[in-house]
């Protein structure tokens, strides 16, 4: 029950617990790609001329670099505006530690039994609650601490009092060939948004109501593009990949129904990605999704149903892609990082339009 495990340093609650990134207003900078970079044998290399997985790396280095400092800046303006509300003429080099800015509610020796019941499995057999209570103790007014914390962040932010304005590196821009994808909304919408998603991944599973609220709200002005890629080609997540190929050679209605219940099922019967090639998971797919299962069958094992797996494969790794879910916004790639995917989607529109 270490107090670290709630972002407790030194008494202050780390930045990244409290969600500043919401607070951010994004300012993408895209001159960073005309910056030379590197040189090998005397040519001279720019961010734009990297290849995409190099890209897309440094990218996430340069993110997690700056959702961490985000974190930190973030945590002062919290200090600062309320050591302001105590004492207008405060120094920014002498602000009083969270605790003195803040009354938490103070643990109840019920809550505290509680704890100690619900972790006595994992404890030292010695471990009486009468010997570890102050431990105890403290994690649980460090774990109060925080969500107060959080609630007087979310107000202030909601106030504008605190915004953080550092600009967030531009994704690498990357052209991605969507044609043989099943897509929502109008062909000519300014405005494309990508998901590429592997329907065994856990996070993908989690996704999927934001992303379904998400482009539900954006309505047909916005161009919505599902991409099945699969983490494991050879598995049944490249199974279920081509039978979401097979789906949409029914058609887009039916590659929607397809995919909507891929993502429920597998999570429903706990389906893995280790999870061997076998048809008959994907014919359950189709069961429930109330398509021509004969047919689907029939595709599953066809050349164009295995070549489109590998080709999405090969291209969405040229793009950058590692991991899923991946999404892009007319072409680069989003940051989600302590934001939901519709915060990251209109952050991203509204610096666009300044």
């Amino acid at each position: 029950m270490s107090s670290t495990a709630l972002g407790i340093v030194g008494g202050l609650v780390v930045g990244a617990a409290l969600g500043f990134g919401a607070a951010t207003v994004y300012k993408g900078n895209h001159a960073g790609e005309n910056i030379t970079l590197l040189e090998v044998d005397g040519t001279k290399y720019r961010e734009a001329d990297l290849p995409a997985d190099i890209r897309s790396g440094y990218y996430d280095i340069k993110a997690e670099e700056h959702d961490r400092g985000n974190a930190l800046l973030g945590q002062f303006a919290l200090q600062l505006a309320l050591a302001k509300d105590k004492d207008k003429n405060v120094k920014t080099d002498a602000l009083p530690p969270f605790d003195q800015l803040v009354e938490a509610p103070a643990p109840t020796e019920q809550e505290l039994q509680a704890l100690f019941e619900a972790n006595k499995a994992r404890l030292p057999p010695d471990a009486t609650f009468e010997k570890i209570k102050p431990d105890i103790e403290r994690f649980v007014r460090n774990q109060k601490l925080s969500e107060t914390l959080r609630t007087k962040n979310d107000e202030l932010s909601a106030k504008k009092r605190v915004v953080l304005l550092t600009p967030e590196p531009s994704s690498p821009k990357v052209t991605l060939v969507l044609d043989p994808y099943a897509a929502k909304g109008a062909a000519t919408a300014s405005n494309t948004l990508v998901e590429v998603a592997d329907y065994l991944c856990p996070h993908c599973q989690a996704s999927e109501p934001d992303v379904e609220s998400t482009v539900k709200e954006l309505g047909d002005k916005y161009r919505f593009v599902h991409v099945p890629f699969s983490l494991r080609p050879e598995g049944l997540s490249g199974t279920l990949a081509r039978g979401a190929f097979c789906a949409k050679q029914q058609g887009d209605e039916a590659f929607w129904k397809y995919h909507e219940k891929a993502f429920a099922t597998a999570k429903e019967k706990g389906w893995k990605s280790t999870d061997p090639d076998s048809k008959d998971p994907v014919l359950e797919v189709a069961t429930a999704a109330g398509i021509d299962g004969a047919k689907l069958e029939a595709c599953l094992a066809t050349p164009e149903a295995q070549a489109f797996v590998k080709n999405t494969t090969d291209s969405m790794h040229k793009a950058g892609v590692s991991g899923t879910p991946t999404f892009f916004l007319n072409g680069r790639r989003l940051s989600l990082s302590n934001k939901s995917l519709k915060d990251a989607v209109m952050g991203r529109l509204q610096a666009a339009s300044h």
